[in-house]
């Protein structure tokens, strides 16, 4: 039976296509929400927003300042400076422990997808930040967030690596899908209590990050799992 598998040879051609089926998906899907949403009407999302808001951003002074700092050390993770340094030590590691070209690229293209698309998509819809009081500077558009989309398109990556790695030696997923899944929600709600996302931002980062995985994962995991040593029949 052939193959429809990617040969190890085609595993650059394969990725670049999917990151590219990718980001004209996640350009649409989002651009989808947000005109879908001024079609409905905001008001809806709205109220939801607010009562997201209402229950993540303290009332008071006190509370709202006694958490600051774990806040701001959570959202640091998915910052600019802080994923490029993540970015390049995770590829580096890849490179020279698991001698794994494939995840180094994954791990690079994935930062550099997420931030390019995440300003371009901004751009386009324009939408404000908040009118809470900032508790953290921040810059640029809203929707959807950066943080976001950073926390679950490349940490997510990186994180889908552990668990491919885990995955072919024939060791339980748990470790990395948990801590995964803790951190990208983390990063996600810190956003939303330092007061500069709307609840809507968040998700839409998430959906842009997920449909980025859905589509390269799977080439960098059929990559793995080929560059393993063949097992001679008995």
């Amino acid at each position: 039976m052939l193959s429809h598998e990617p040969q190890p040879s085609r595993f650059l051609p394969s990725y670049l296509r999917r990151s590219l089926y990718a980001s004209i998906i996640m350009i649409a899907v989002l651009l989808l929400v947000a005109y879908s949403v001024k079609w409905i009407g905001t008001a809806p999302f709205l109220y939801w927003d607010e009562r997201i808001q209402d229950a993540v951003f303290p009332d008071t002074a006190a509370a709202r300042y006694q958490l600051l700092t774990i806040a701001i050390f959570i959202t640091s993770f998915g910052s600019f400076r802080m994923s490029l340094i993540i970015a390049l030590g995770a590829a580096t590691l890849c490179w020279v422990s698991l001698r794994s070209k494939a995840y180094s690229f994954a791990i690079l293209s994935s930062f550099t997808a997420m931030w390019v698309l995440n300003t371009l998509i901004k751009e386009i819809l324009q939408r404000e930040r908040p009118s809470l009081q900032h508790l953290v500077e921040a810059g640029g558009y809203s929707f959807p967030s950066g943080h976001a989309m950073i926390s679950m398109g490349f940490f997510g990556m990186i994180f889908a690596i552990w668990a491919i790695e885990r995955k072919i030696r024939g060791r339980s997923l748990f470790l990395p899908c948990a801590l995964g899944a803790l951190l990208i929600l983390l990063i996600g709600l810190s956003r939303i209590y330092l007061g500069v996302h709307f609840p809507t931002d968040i998700v839409g980062g998430y959906i842009a990050g997920i449909i980025w995985l859905v589509f390269t994962v799977p080439v960098i995991y059929w990559r793995a799992r080929m560059q393993l040593p063949s097992t001679p029949h008995r």
